[in-house]
């Protein structure tokens, strides 16, 4: 049974990570010539990731509450209605409007259910079993685009927005009929509502109330918010990076491929790492490593070691979202985990609010994107200094 609530969670992160992101450019294209929208416009709404980070703490709380599988339905299915209602939009604010319901439920299809799911489930072995779960991230953007590729050459964006609701509807609907919140062992039932706990004893997790009140949830946050800059800015402006530096489109090309396997290999590296050394140790790790990988990128001109560089840089940044979802369980206990992840989540609010304007700015300034991954360097450098603290040794 565990071991298929992983298959589920993995099928889920899968299919709102391929449709939302991986798969998201596909479009571009066919509706801007369909509408007359421009690109700009359209690209806009990818802005809309950030309420992701705004409507996490409520779906962390709801996690919490309710258990998995109601999140995971109605995240999948409030995805889904925002796929299969975009070929009836005629006005570019209905683009609008359904990105903001592909994204407002993003955490709860995704990131918050899996890592409750797998520490619930393999309490000895959480870190692999999250990275397992996690590797639904690269699944989905190995397969959701070239499913819609296929459905492109044959059909229309209609029929692939479609396509795409409905994959989310059933995976929704399976998630309900299949997934439990935990082993029958470790639940109990409250009284009231019925609802499977996590059992934990007294003393072992924080409530919520207890956590802001602490010095080691704010130190969290910051390290959260610095981490995720390595989405925010370095992936996400990586390719153009390295065509600014001279290396060629097919290099670029190359190098970005050797950085997905680096990131799916990362997941099982630091998920066996976490078992074996805690979530502290390995975030410090991870931190580190982009710290000194990211500074090599940033001046790299040679191919040779660009073909080293980059399947690491992808080994630690894929290991970052498991290493640091972790440390907060490790930190904080499971009972509660949902709403304070949720709570750290706004940090990728700022991550993802500032992260782009600093490399567009490094470049219009300067010509290059060096300087933005300097920095972005640097803040991994001060995450993980933050964790040598004594406030964030887990007790």
């Amino acid at each position: 049974m565990g071991a298929w609530v992983i298959v589920m969670v993995f099928t889920a992160t899968a299919i709102s990570v391929g449709a939302a992101q991986y798969a998201f450019g596909l479009f571009i294209g066919p509706l801007a010539d369909t509408f007359g929208w421009s690109r700009t416009a359209l690209s806009a709404s990818v802005s809309f990731a950030a309420l992701g980070g705004l409507t996490a703490p409520l779906l962390g709380r709801a996690l919490d509450v309710y258990g998995a599988r109601p999140v995971l339905l109605g995240s999948l299915w409030v995805m889904g209605v925002g796929f299969v209602l975009r070929p009836f939009m005629s006005e570019l604010w209905h683009w609008y409007a359904l990105s903001f319901a592909q994204f407002v439920c993003f955490a709860g299809a995704a990131s918050l259910p899996a890592a409750k799911l797998a520490a619930t489930w393999f309490p000895n072995a959480r870190g692999r079993a999250l990275g397992i779960a996690a590797m639904g991230n690269n699944f989905g953007g190995l397969t959701v685009p070239f499913a819609v590729t296929a459905i492109l050459a044959t059909a229309s964006w209609r029929e692939a927005y479609v396509a795409l609701g409905c994959g989310c509807f059933v995976i929704g609907a399976i998630a309900w009929l299949t997934v439990r919140d935990a082993p029958t062992d470790d639940v109990t039932s409250k009284p009231d509502d019925n609802k499977p706990v996590v059992t934990e004893p007294s003393g072992t997790y924080f409530t919520v109330s207890e956590a802001v009140r602490t010095s080691r949830f704010y130190i969290l946050l910051l390290v959260v918010t610095l981490g995720f800059f390595t989405y925010s800015t370095a992936l996400t402006h990586m390719s153009a990076h390295l065509l600014s530096r001279g290396f060629t489109p097919l290099s670029v090309s190359i190098a970005l491929s050797t950085l997905a396997f680096g990131g799916i290999m990362g997941k099982v590296v630091f998920g066996a790492m976490i078992d074996k050394f805690g979530a502290r140790v390995s975030t410090i790790t991870n931190l580190f490593g982009q710290t000194l990988i990211l500074t090599i990128v940033a001046s790299l001109n040679d191919v040779d070691y660009l073909k080293v560089a980059m399947p690491f840089f992808g080994l630690f940044m894929g290991g970052f979202g498991i290493v640091i979802t972790l440390l907060v369980q490790e930190s904080f206990g499971l009972r509660f985990f949902g709403s304070i992840m949720g709570l750290m989540n706004l940090g990728t609010v700022v991550a993802f609010g500032l992260g782009p304007l600093i490399a567009g700015f490094s470049y219009d300034i300067v010509g290059t994107y060096s300087p933005a991954f300097y920095l972005v360097s640097a803040l991994f450098g001060v995450g993980a200094l933050a964790l040598f603290l004594p406030a964030v040794k887990t007790r």
